[in-house]
């Protein structure tokens, strides 16, 4: 009986199986070129010291190997760097939930124009998740 129960529960969803690598890169290669492009999201840009008038391929990076574990793949993230730790490692950049909010535009922009397309459920709970994540990073 246990058998059966199992063979038609609903699977956990788990972005990174739908993304992958490739996936992650994209959508985090979207995220900064809206942050970089976009007048709305101007004020988000700002927090990050700039190289050229763009945020750091280093920082992409990381962003990038803390959505890996995220989305629940390999913790290429804290394997380089330790725990994320997402508040403490942001305390000394001012943010406000004007620059989160933006944060989570850029996100939700990048999402839109990904090639890897989200029914309408998965994506509510990907920004869902995100927006708790721009929500802990507030320190103003």
């Amino acid at each position: 009986m246990k058998l059966l129960e199992n063979l038609f529960k609903p699977k956990p969803f788990v972005p990174y199986q739908l993304f992958g690598h490739e996936g992650l890169r994209e959508l985090v290669s979207n995220f900064y070129w809206i942050m970089e492009n976009d007048k709305a999201a101007q004020d988000c840009l700002r927090v990050h010291e700039l190289e050229n008038d763009q945020v750091p391929p280093l920082v992409k990076e990381k962003l990038f190997e803390f959505l890996c574990g995220w989305t629940g793949g390999p913790q290429l993230f804290i394997q380089k760097h330790g725990p994320p730790r997402m508040r403490q490692r942001h305390i000394q950049i001012q943010i406000g939930a004007k620059e989160a909010g933006q944060w989570l535009y850029c996100m939700e922009k990048a999402l839109e124009k990904s090639s890897i397309k989200l029914g309408k459920k998965h994506k509510q709970l990907m920004l869902k998740s995100f927006a708790a994540l721009a929500v802990r990073i507030q320190n103003q």
